[in-house]
């Protein structure tokens, strides 16, 4: 009876185990800054601890967001592009109304790895549902807890405050923070040290470094003078809340079974320095550089450090990433776009385990690109590697070129028209009051 009751404790024991084998995700996204930002990437502006994740993992060279916020913010939760989620151009729920983010219709990763047996949390940004008017969108969206600022909704003026005396609402409970960023730093590392049984996920939609720009901690007993230097100062900050982060999950003994990914989600909205050249201010901008964004993960189980892939990534590639590292597959019913990134990062060489394009949208500007090559649905083609501000024309004695495009353009003429956006019907308000108000 003894042995038998031995075994049985052996293999619960081990079944235990393997189910803690699932590795813990951490998703850092920084607001409003791409890669002419990050010194790894060769910017001027030093990013010391965004640079030690690199070396400990693996750099992405071509990744791709969406050029705005919002857009971006719901592709890589649902997995979906634009057209068919419908928020192809920025729409700030809590100002200006709307059902926001449908959890009927969508089911974000957060709310898959929770039913598979995650922990989750956000700590951050949302945006696109009214927390005021839909308290437990969250929840319903799959984050057991939270500590986010809430945007700003339009009925409460204290809701615009994000840095200093920021209105960051945790688990449901609004508070004034001394420094909303440092606030929500906290608790994820609270997080992360309470769950550090796991597996967990971590969504850090970062406050920094989206305007209005001001001082930090670090440089508030000198006012740093203009625009510039204060973005300057919110880079230095972000990067030294990635350091703190990852350096409690190291301190947890979780790095070995840790996922952290470093990205954004957006170009820059201030003109940074690449490769010692102005690089123009992306945000918002339909072009390469509006969606090209730093992408770094640092997985000790399934990539050795210091490896830069050239690898082409796109923000629905996120999802699916997720699902395969906790062994569970989407809802029935529900459509990818993107493809898992475990085989590159597992350094696979098969060309069919990894992409040959990525996409990018704003409103009803499409864009696909290769590793050297761009069209857009304007009709215009250019070579990256030889154009990167893509200010001249394909040289028409290029013998490669032709079939390029044509391939590129096949792969944009292929994707389906818009779906309607979700608020549209606020839009048309918003934009008849506004005329009402100027007659």
């Amino acid at each position: 009876m003894k042995t038998i009751t031995t075994t049985l404790l052996f293999l619960c024991g081990a079944a235990f185990s393997n189910a803690d084998e699932r590795p813990n995700i951490i998703l850092i996204m920084v607001d409003d800054m791409g890669r002419d930002w990050v010194s790894c990437y060769g910017a001027q502006h030093q990013t010391p601890n965004v640079d030690r994740l690199a070396r400990e993992g693996v750099r992405y060279e071509t990744a791709w967001c969406m050029p705005s916020c919002t857009p971006t913010r719901v592709t890589l939760l649902t997995g979906q592009y634009p057209f068919r989620h419908g928020w192809t151009q920025h729409y700030d729920v809590p100002r200006w109304g709307g059902e926001g983010l449908s959890w009927s219709k969508f089911t974000t990763f957060a709310r898959v790895l929770r039913d598979a047996g995650y922990a989750t949390a956000i700590g951050g940004k949302w945006q696109i549902n009214h927390l005021g008017k839909q308290p437990d969108a969250l929840k319903h969206h799959g984050f057991d807890e939270h500590c986010v600022w809430t945007g700003l909704e339009a009925e409460r003026q204290e809701t615009e405050t994000r840095y200093w005396g920021g209105h960051i609402m945790t688990n449901g409970r609004r508070q004034t923070a001394t420094y909303g960023p440092d606030k929500i730093n906290e608790f994820l590392i609270d997080f992360i040290r309470r769950k550090k049984d796991g597996p967990f996920l971590a969504y850090y939609a970062m406050l920094l470094t989206h305007g209005p720009h001001t001082t930090t901690p670090l440089n508030k007993a000198d006012l740093p003078e203009g625009k510039p230097a204060l973005y300057a100062g919110n880079v230095s900050y972000m990067d030294h809340l990635v350091g703190k982060l990852v350096q409690a999950v190291d301190d947890a003994g979780l790095r070995e079974n840790t996922l952290i990914i470093f990205t954004g989600d957006n170009g820059s909205a201030s003109a940074g320095v690449l490769n010692n050249e102005l690089y123009p201010k992306g945000k918002g901008r339909q072009a390469d550089w509006g969606a090209h964004v730093p992408f770094i993960v640092r997985a000790p189980f399934l990539a050795d450090g210091g490896r830069v892939s050239r690898d082409l990534i796109d923000f629905t590639d996120v999802y699916p990433m997720f699902l395969e590292l906790a062994d569970t597959t989407p809802p029935d019913g529900v459509t990818l776009d993107g493809k898992s990134l475990v085989a590159s990062l597992r350094g696979s060489e098969d060309p069919f385990d990894k992409r040959s394009w990525i996409y990018s949208q704003l409103g009803e500007f499409r864009m696909v690109r290769d590793w050297h090559h761009i069209v857009d649905s304007e009709g215009n083609f250019h070579d990256l590697g030889k154009d990167p501000r893509q200010e001249h024309e394909v040289n028409p004695l290029d013998k490669i070129a032709p079939g390029r495009r044509q391939r590129l353009q096949m792969i944009l003429d292929r994707f389906p028209h818009d779906v309607p956006a979700p608020f549209e019907e606020f839009r048309e308000r918003l934009r008849s009051s506004e005329a009402a108000a100027i007659r």
